[in-house]
Formats: structure tokens, sequence, C-alpha cells
């Protein structure tokens, strides 16, 4: 995991130090996710959770090439259906995006089409699980996603997350006891003001 965000931290930086267009932004949004789980005695249903932070974009201009890495604060929250306990998890998120611009340069101006994909890093910093559950205090998904940037400055996007490690050790009391894993599964919802 560590060596991950070291070759992060150094896609960044070249992109930074080879970029001619560095800005930042403010951004938030909505999250609607579920827990996808190891064993299909339990489900979760689609819950609404928040998120919002800063934004740093990266563009190279002449291939239309960028870098979007983010500082946010996320809330994810789940029911499972046939239990009725609800995790509320409270996460600092690091996504960071490689980025591709569609220009249309009679409209490029007005509106400008993008497709992203990346890691996005977890932190988690507060929950309220039952004592025999526990979250996974790092966890990693991966984003896939577009948007439009409206007047270069405010910009709207869509992503859909799939987790890639363990969001969720649950015991599940109310069968065999036996632990199950969840993963998580989320659509996010953004806008940004870029400066």
């Amino acid at each position: 995991m560590n060596k991950v965000i070291y070759i992060v931290i150094i896609l960044v930086t070249t992109a930074l130090t080879a970029s001619s267009q560095v800005r930042f932004g403010l951004r938030g949004g909505i999250t609607v996710g579920e827990l996808r789980f190891d064993r299909d005695v339990i489900d979760s249903d689609n819950r609404i959770g928040y998120t919002g932070g800063l934004l740093l974009d990266a563009n190279i201009p002449v291939v239309g090439l960028g870098i979007e890495a983010s500082a946010m604060y996320t809330h994810r929250d789940n029911r499972l259906t046939d239990h009725d306990h609800v995790f509320k998890r409270h996460y600092f998120e690091f996504p960071v995006y490689a980025r591709y611009r569609l220009s249309i340069p009679a409209l490029d101006r007005l509106l400008t089409p993008y497709l992203f994909t990346g890691p996005s890093f977890s932190v988690l910093f507060d929950e309220n699980q039952h004592t025999s559950d526990a979250s996974n205090k790092t966890y990693l998904s991966w984003d896939v996603g577009g948007g439009v940037d409206l007047f270069r400055h405010l910009r709207v996007s869509a992503a859909y997350g799939i987790g890639i490690t363990k969001a969720l050790e649950y015991v599940d009391k109310e069968y065999d006891g036996r632990q199950v894993n969840g993963k998580d599964r989320y659509w996010t919802l953004n806008a940004a003001w870029i400066f």
C-alpha cells in the first residue's frame, strides 16, 4: 500500500512540474452506495452520504491530459436490509485521477467534456459500529467516471467506485456467527468551483 502511495505522489509531482496550468478549487457532492458482502445471507440497500473538500487540477494543454487530486471528507451510510443495522463511517478520502479532456474547438470556452479514472485512498476516522464489528482503517477503491467543465470554472462529474480492499468486517450473529466481509460500491455526484 505504501508503494502505491509513493507512486501516486511521484505522478502528481511530475504532472505539476510538466503542466503550465495548475488550479485549485472547492468540491462537494453526494454519494449513493451499498456494501457488497462475500456471503449471500447479508445484503445492504442503497444509502445517500455526502462528501466535500479541496481540489487540485493540473492540465497539460497540448495533449488534453491532466491529473486531478482531492482531499475530501466523506460520510458513508449503509443499512443491512435483514438486520436493521446502520453503519455510519467517516473518512478522509484522497482520490487521484488521470483525466483526458475531449476538446471541441468551437465550444472550448463554454464546455469541455472529460473522462477520468484512478484510485481513491480512504482513511477511517470515525464510525458507529458494534464492538464486535470493525471497519478497516484504510481502504482502497478504483473510480471511473466522466464530467464536463462549464465556462472553465464550474466542474460537474459523476463517478462509479469499486471497492478493492475490504471496507467492513461484520460478525453475522443472527445466522452462524461467521465473519463476513463487505466492499463498497458507490456512485458519487460532484460539483466543483475551480479558481
